[in-house]
């Protein structure tokens, strides 16, 4: 056993104006490129194995800041994609919260022309079984919620999916 990090990706221009990404793939805000280098610099100093990092560009750019301050070398993964919401992408999350509240409480119903909760909790935990001990994941909020289901089960209804905390560093056992 060793342990592993979380980073999910500081802030962008949609996480400011209260807006669900979806499929949408904006980079980071201005903020969110400093904080991206801020959580880098924290890694100074540690043994990182490999960086695992979801193909949207404001995780791609946050692991590429965790790349220059550790050498490590970046794997993307689609399996760290966040859930395809189809059209409600670039909704405001206020405005749409009873049908996301509604496909998150139905887990095996895909969003229309989207997927559904479980598909999306599938790749998360498909892609955790490959996790080994200095390996950083560079995601999404909905990892570090979806976190302790993916690695201990549950009823997938009770998930949250939206409301984390961007720029967030959480250390998880592997």
């Amino acid at each position: 056993m060793g342990k592993a990090w979380l980073i999910t990706h500081p802030e962008t221009d949609l996480d400011k104006q209260g807006k669900v990404h979806g499929r949408l793939d904006p980079p980071l805000s201005y903020s969110g490129r400093q904080k991206a280098q801020a959580i880098a610099k924290s890694f100074r100093g540690k043994t990182v194995g490999a960086i695992h990092s979801s193909p949207r560009v404001r995780a791609r750019e946050t692991a590429a800041a965790l790349q220059k301050e550790t050498g490590a070398s970046i794997h993307l993964h689609n399996d760290l994609i966040p859930w395809d919401l189809a059209r409600m992408s670039g909704a405001k999350t206020a405005s749409i919260k009873p049908v996301l509240e509604f496909f998150s409480n139905h887990p095996s119903r895909p969003v229309p022309g989207g997927e559904s909760k479980n598909s999306v909790l599938a790749r998360y935990q498909r892609f955790m079984k490959q996790l080994k001990p200095g390996d950083v994941i560079v995601g999404h909020s909905q990892h570090s919620l979806a976190l302790e289901h993916v690695r201990k089960g549950g009823d997938a209804a009770k998930v949250p999916m939206f409301g984390g905390k961007a720029g967030e560093i959480t250390e998880i056992e592997v």
